[in-house]
């Protein structure tokens, strides 16, 4: 996970002002940088190491002692034998500790978070890599030709990844379903953990190293959407927030955008192909200043917030995460 996180920041590193689209509902919303976006994975890698150290901590409890469920006549050292055995500590309850596969299931809902995210970012490489997107190119050692058809690059690597993220949910919920109902303590059932166990950390850990190495030698087409995105209607809301810091509350800046937007629906045009005049007939607020407005590359440099796209703060956000993971 550390490895894909600082892969992601080396290429994060070289596109913290390239320009592309944020999304919501894969509608065009507002643009963003392409290393705020990595960031965001960035983010929920370590989330995703997060969950396997909870996973460690909640695993390390000895339960040598216990007997079959019922503890041990014989006068046993627990505390001694779980020292010498690397445990932090000894389970409390030998009824519970027998009957437990809670770790079981712990890791393979973090193997299961984990594979989501890597599913999210595969399908996105997938739309980026596109013929549609012409927005990044694989190279040739990740991605695979058609057998009928000789200029297709396919990014099957991902859509594995994003095929495989089904089969650690199965694994997840198939165990789960077989804890289900079980009496205390021991059932033979629990012999069924070692396939979804093993199949999960195979499949997991592979589709992380597979991922890092599809951003090993990726080009980026950094120029794909700076002009397209020069007054298109998502910085609408950057008219709106600008209407706002003249005192118009925001109820009625969204209003008159909206109208500015239908006209230049109506014209065919983008935002930045509209007059100030047309403008100013739908509100005497607009002046100049407003169509300075209607460029993507400064829309970034006026996010003021924490966390935001601001290229200065990204960069802050890269150099917060080169000092923070090991190297």
């Amino acid at each position: 996970m550390t490895e894909l996180q600082q892969q992601l920041l080396k290429t994060a590193e070289e596109h913290s002002e390239t320009i592309i689209p944020g999304y919501t509902h894969l509608q065009r919303a507002q643009p963003i940088s392409f290393a705020f976006h990595l960031l965001a994975y960035v983010e929920m890698l370590e989330r995703d190491k997060q969950r396997m150290q909870f996973v460690l901590d909640e695993a390390d409890v000895s339960p040598l002692g216990c007997g079959a469920l019922a503890g041990s006549t014989l006068p046993l050292d627990r505390n001694f034998t779980a020292q010498k055995l690397g445990f932090a500590k000894n389970s409390a309850n030998a009824l519970d500790a027998i009957s437990d596969r809670d770790f079981v299931l712990d890791f393979l809902n973090a193997c299961s978070i984990g594979m989501m995210h890597l599913s999210r970012l595969s399908e996105e490489i997938i739309l980026w890599t596109s013929q549609e997107w012409k927005f990044v190119r694989l190279s040739d050692d990740v991605t695979t030709g058609s057998s009928l058809m000789p200029q297709k690059k396919n990014s099957d690597l991902a859509e594995l990844i994003r095929g495989k993220s089904g089969r650690v949910f199965g694994n997840a919920f198939g165990f789960l379903s077989t804890m289900k109902s079980l009496p205390l303590s021991y059932n033979r059932d629990f012999q069924e953990d070692k396939k979804p166990l093993f199949d999960s950390v195979h499949t997991y850990f592979t589709s992380l190293e597979v991922m890092r190495l599809m951003f090993i030698g990726m080009e980026v087409n950094s120029e794909r959407f700076t002009e397209e995105l020069n007054g298109d209607f998502s910085l609408a809301t950057d008219l709106a927030d600008w209407l706002v810091l003249k005192g118009v509350p925001f109820r009625q800046a969204h209003h008159l955008v909206g109208e500015v937007v239908k006209l230049a629906e109506t014209k065919k045009c983008k935002l930045n192909q509209l007059t100030l005049d047309e403008l100013k007939k739908i509100s005497t607020l607009f002046d100049e200043s407003a169509l300075q407005l209607f460029d993507s590359s400064s829309a970034l440099s006026r996010k003021k917030t924490f966390g935001s796209p601001n290229p200065e703060m990204v960069r802050e956000q890269i150099l917060f995460w080169e000092t923070k993971l090991p190297q």
